[in-house]
Formats: structure tokens, sequence, C-alpha cells
């Protein structure tokens, strides 16, 4: 509901913590309102004689109850007054759109618990998506109890104008609290037919730049790269001792739509190949893998990625193991973006 697709999606949801800073992300089309038309009487002529046969009458719209008309739009009006909140970048207003204890979980599968905790990422979302629009459009509204109700509906969302919209289903249940109604749960999830290939790779995208660890007698450097229309990303490493190359590589990255998960293919200039799964662990990001050496012998490791700011980040890896021999943890290492090549400047012709 909160579109978090806006995190960094394009055909089908930021951040994540970088790492899925991201971040809750609601869209939507107008709230639709449904109405009522009155029933027509048919009139008589002065004069005219009243037929004595039945007439047939169409079938007429069944009111609700008074109460669930009024309850249905008091939910709806909360539904507007947060699509304003939202088109202002209001953070707060935003939340308040929740109960205190509220969960929303996005489209990515991100939990957000509490309504300040929903605040605070609504507060970076804005930062980082200025512009993005949300529309909201409500299928149904059907009341379980007489203070529950489960909305659901369907969100659009706009990144920056040009871009092309996207929609995402969701489901909202509303409780009524001191007679006011706010959502106590939201869950965002994605149509049936659509690809979240890139929406769901965009969690990694603070992968992407030129990458390098400088240690005593070797140097280990690695560049990533989003490619094939961004379902993919590209990791090429090398390592160099003593200033000689003494290994090169490349990995890719993409989301498994098998699996639901991202995974990692990697392969060696040594003949060695392996691949694993991704997925969150509070601030880190753990790839677990198993494949086969150069020489035969199977092999398995964790690697621990941890985003530290926009420049570095840490790397170990655990639980390493070749032919079922456990194998020392690495040291945790600091890895650091790499600054642009300067370009040269060409001195101007003195004549």
């Amino acid at each position: 509901m909160f579109g978090v697709i806006c995190f960094g999606a394009a055909d089908e949801k930021v951040v994540p913590k970088r790492a899925d800073k991201a971040s809750p992300q609601p869209a939507a089309k107008a709230v639709t309102k449904a109405v009522e038309s009155p029933s027509t009487k048919p009139t008589e002529k002065a004069g005219a004689k009243t037929s004595t046969q039945p007439t047939e009458k169409a079938p007429a719209i069944q009111p609700v109850t008074a109460k669930r008309s009024a309850d249905e739009e008091a939910i709806r009006q909360m539904d507007e007054v947060f699509l304003k909140a939202y088109a202002q970048g209001d953070a707060k207003a935003v939340a308040a759109y929740f109960t205190v204890d509220a969960e929303y979980v996005d489209e990515l599968g991100n939990v957000f618990q509490g309504r300040a905790a929903i605040e605070d990422s609504m507060i970076e979302f804005f930062a980082e998506n200025p512009g993005c629009k949300l529309e909201m459009s409500v299928d149904s509204i059907r009341f379980i109890s007489p203070g529950i109700a489960i909305e659901d509906g369907t969100t659009t969302i706009t990144r920056t104008e040009g871009e092309p919209t996207v929609e995402s289903l969701y489901t909202a249940v509303h409780v009524k609290t001191d007679g006011k109604w706010l959502a106590a749960s939201v869950r965002d999830h994605a149509p049936k037919n659509r690809r979240l290939h890139r929406s769901q790779l965009q969690q990694l995208d603070w992968l992407v730049g030129d990458w390098v660890d400088e240690g005593d007698d070797s140097i280990v450097v690695f560049s990533c790269q989003s490619v094939d229309n961004g379902n993919f990303l590209l990791r090429k490493f090398t390592i160099q001792i003593a200033g000689q190359e003494a290994m090169s590589g490349t990995q890719r990255i993409g989301w498994d739509p098998l699996t639901g998960k991202l995974r990692a293919w990697i392969f060696d200039s040594e003949g060695a190949y392996s691949d694993g799964l991704w997925h969150q662990a509070g601030d880190n990001w753990v790839l677990k893998s198993t494949g086969v050496t150069a020489d035969g012998q199977t092999a398995s490791s964790t690697s621990i990625y941890t985003f530290v700011n926009d420049h570095t980040m840490t790397w170990q890896s655990v639980h390493h193991e070749i032919a079922g021999v456990q194998q020392t943890d690495s040291e945790v290492v600091t890895i650091v973006r790499q600054a642009p090549t300067p370009v040269p400047e060409i001195a101007a012709d003195r004549k």
C-alpha cells in the first residue's frame, strides 16, 4: 500500500535499508464511491385509466444498513486523508492512518511494526523519492464484525514523470478505535502476472560501483553494474598478490521466481563454480553458497556483507568447508568505494 516499488522499481517496489532500505513503501487510484441511483415512479396522466394488468418492476437496489453505510464512508474518508498526506510527503500524517501497534508488510516482505517505525520509514522514503505519486482504487470493504473491516484494493504508483506506473494489490484490516477507523494491518503483494526481477534486485543497488580492499600484500578489486535491462547485477572481481593477478571471476545476481529469493551464480578463473541464495538478516546481507572447487571437491561457505554507508561495506566469510573439512573464518574486511578516475584536462592551445 505504501508503494514499495518506489524504492526502486521500474516495471514491477528503496530500499531497503539500501540493502532494503527499503523501504515502505503505498500507491493508488482515486478512491471510488458507490452511487446509488434513485428509484423512479411512473407518473399518471390526468384522466388516464389505471391498468389492471400487473406492471413489470425493475429490480430495486437493496440499500445497506445506515450503520454499515456510515462506517464504510468513514473508512473511505480515512483513505482520502491518507492519500492527501502522502501527496504532501507528510510522514507523520501518513502514520496517523495506522493504529499505534499496527503492522505493515511491503511487497518485498519487509515488516514495519508499530506506528513509530512506519513514520520513520516514511520520512526516509519521502526524502529519497520526492514527487512520488500514489493512487488507490478500493475494490471492496467487508465488515466481519461491528468493529473490524477488511479492505482490498489496488495501488498505483508513479516515481517520476514519464516513467511507467506500477500496480500492487493490498489488503488492509481496519479496526474501530475510540470511534475512529484505523488500519491495524496492511499487506502489499504483487499481481500474479507481474515480474519482480527488477524491483527485488534493487534491494542490492548499494553494491553497484567500483570497490577495493587493500591488504598488506594483496588487493581485491570488484566492480558491480546493472545489466540486461536491470534484471541482473554483474560483479567482476580480481585478486592481486604482490602486484600480480592471482585470480579473477564473475558473480551474477538475479531474482529467482521459483524460490522467491535473490540468487547468485559464481565462476572463477581457475574453473571453480558455485551458486547460492541471498537473504537479509538485520543490517547484514548473507549469501549462502555451495559449489565445486577446481579440483573437483565439494565446497560451501557463507558470506556476510554489511552496508556501512555509501562509500563503505564490510565482508566476512564464515562456515567455509572444503570436502567436509571446516576452514578458518576470515577476518572482517572493510571494502571502500573507489573514487572516479579523474579525466585529464586538455590544455588549451595558446597561439
